[in-house]
Formats: C-alpha cells, structure tokens, sequence
C-alpha cells in the first residue's frame, strides 16, 4: 500500500516535453464533471495484422478509422502552486480512439485525497493543433506534442514518433500523455498513457520465464531546501522485466542514469549535454503480479549518496503485455520522496512510462 503523500510537485512525462508549452490552434472542451466509460475492444473494421498465435491484432503503426485501442493511465495533480501540494491517481478509466488524423481520448479517476478527474478531449494531428516535435540529443525526431486552447485551460497532448518506435521493434504499443494547464487557477494535471493491443487471455503464455528491455522516459523534478527553487530534468535509462508466467509474478528494475535539461528538450533542441552530479536512480519492483495479462507492482528506490544523505522513495506501476503472446509490454510509472529519504532535496519524484520487449 502506498502511503498518503503530499508533498511538493510538478512533474510530465520525458517523451512529452512540451508538455507545459502553451497552446493554441483548435478548440475543444475540458470538463472535471463527467465521464466517458472506457471500451477497450479494437474497433471491428481495423485491419488486424496476421500473427503467429492464433490471436489477431492491430499493429499501431496502421492507419486506421475508428480504432479503440485499450489504454491505460495514472495521473498526477498539482493542485495548487501555492501551497505545492500533489496527489496521485492510481486507477483511472481510461479511453484513446484514432480516427484517421485525430485521437479521441478519455479519462477519470479519483486521487487519494478525492480530488476527482474525468476528461473528454480530440485531439487533431493533421495541423489543426499545433505541433512541437522533440529530439534525442542526436537530432533523431522521438515524438510530437500537440497542443491545444481550451475554453479554460491549455492543453498538450504527446505520442511517439511512427518512425522512432518502428527504430525500437515495436510494433502493438505505445506511450502518450496529456497535461492540462488552468488559466488563471494553479491545477496542473498530469496523465501518462500507454495505449495499444493487450495480449489475450488465452494468448499469454504459461509457462516459463520471459525477459524484457525496457525503454523507460521519465521526468525527475526536485526542489532545493529553500522551497521556491525547483529543477526539472528529462530522465532516461534502461531496465529489465521478468515475467514468470508459471507464478504469475513480476520482477525488475527501472534504471535512470542520463539526465537532461528540461528546456533544452522542451525548445525542440536537436541537440544538447548530460546534466551531470545527479545520482542514478534505481527502481526496484516489488509484489508483482501478472493477472489476465494486466502487471500491477509497487516501486521501492534507495540511493545512497555520500555527501548528501540517502534518496528514498516508493512508488507504482501500472502496464500490460502487448501483442501476439505478450512479446511487449508497456506500463506507467511514479515514484515519490518517502519518509526514509534523508537527502538534501526537500522535494523530489518522478512520472512516466516504459515500454519493453
């Protein structure tokens, strides 16, 4: 069981950047009031791609009209910039459609402290909304961000480039997520997404062990100990996944160990340095399981760090096996300062996803 937190924090997601950018372009609507049930059934008239279980699935990179992919997402809400409080939310219901060149996506949930949240948004790709692209420090196009003005909010949602995740091998999943920024009010609200094709009951395996690689993209944000000096920084690392699918349990760990300069990602620079004198941070998984192809684990993290005390945190994962007979994964992530950490930082977590084959 997590504990309650309330603590000091603004975080996106790496892949997102821009998350925080403003928007402009194309209309639409945000609503904190009502809620669209999730489908996660593939939409029939998909063309599903030939596999080699006797399973069918659609593969993301397809063009595709009315496709309702399962999704899934946790949030986090900064609700107020004033008194820096954040809460999390661990269980959402989530929708994400793409029709042609828009995706329609819905979301709701409840934190711990029963804040309440529950969207309804479209999301045009064709030019509509405006676009920001974001690179890896090699100049190679990762995702793009569009954003868009709300009647009362700016809005920014995020997925990964076609060609970067056809560079990767995967081929049934997907990351995205949605920031929505009030104007003239201090909420913040913060969803990574992993969307895709989950694997069939009947199509995930059942005996052995499976490995997989992990593409984690994160963002770490801290405050000093004077409270008013926050720094954010895109987090990226590697991991490993085993999944024993006699047992049905899930282990691993999360590494980040690159850091980078939020402004530098979030200006679309097609080039920029490791921020160094951050510490790797180590994700371990914790009381995982593996149920109908759906993987639930807590987050346990202990860095030592000589001069400055201990990095301590826990946290959750959320995520699914993808694809014919589950060859990838992808899940959402959090991880939060704990009561043992005993750091300089007065604040400090991180939010994102992870994809894995």
């Amino acid at each position: 069981m997590l504990k309650n937190h309330r603590g000091i924090a603004l975080v996106g997601i790496g892949l997102l950047s821009t998350l925080t950018a403003c928007g402009g372009g194309g209309g639409g609507g945000s609503t904190e009031a009502s809620s669209t049930a999730a489908d996660t059934t593939p939409a029939s008239e998909t063309p599903a791609q030939a596999a080699a279980s006797s399973f069918s699935y659609s593969k993301i990179l397809g063009e595709y009209s009315a496709q309702q992919w399962d999704a899934i997402a946790l949030a986090k809400i900064v609700a107020s910039g004033s008194s820096l409080n954040a809460e999390y939310i661990q269980n959402m219901t989530t929708s994400f459609t793409e029709d042609g060149q828009s995706y329609a996506i819905s979301a709701a949930g409840q934190s711990n402290g029963n804040i309440t949240l529950d969207y309804s948004w479209t999301v045009n790709t064709d030019g509509t909304d405006t676009i920001a692209t974001l690179y890896d420090p090699t100049g190679f196009q990762v995702a793009n961000s569009y954003q868009q003005a709300l009647a009362d909010a700016e809005l920014n949602v995020s997925t990964y480039d076609s060609t970067w995740l056809a560079s990767q091998g995967v081929e049934y999943v997907d990351g995205a997520a949605a920031q929505v920024i009030y104007t003239g009010r201090d909420p913040v609200h913060t969803l990574p997404i992993i969307y895709g094709d989950f694997t069939e009951n009947g199509d995930v395996k059942t005996t052995a062990n499976q490995d997989f690689s992990l593409l984690p993209d994160m963002l770490f944000q801290y405050w000093d100990n004077d409270r008013n000096t926050s720094t954010t920084l895109v987090a990226k690392g590697s991991g490993n996944i085993t999944v024993n699918y006699t047992s049905n349990t899930v282990t691993g760990t999360v590494v980040l160990d690159k850091f980078y300069n939020y402004a530098d990602v979030f200006n679309s620079n097609t080039s920029y340095a490791l921020v160094a004198g951050i510490p790797n941070i180590t994700m371990t998984l914790v009381n995982g399981t593996l149920v109908d192809g759906q993987i639930t684990a807590t987050l346990d993290a202990s860095i030592v760090v000589t001069s400055n005390g201990t990095l301590s945190g826990e946290g959750y994962l959320k995520g699914a096996l993808f694809g014919p007979e589950g060859n990838e994964l992808g899940a959402t992530l959090f991880l939060l300062q704990d009561s043992e950490d005993t750091h300089s930082y007065f604040y400090w977590d991180s939010t994102g996803i992870v994809l894995g084959q």
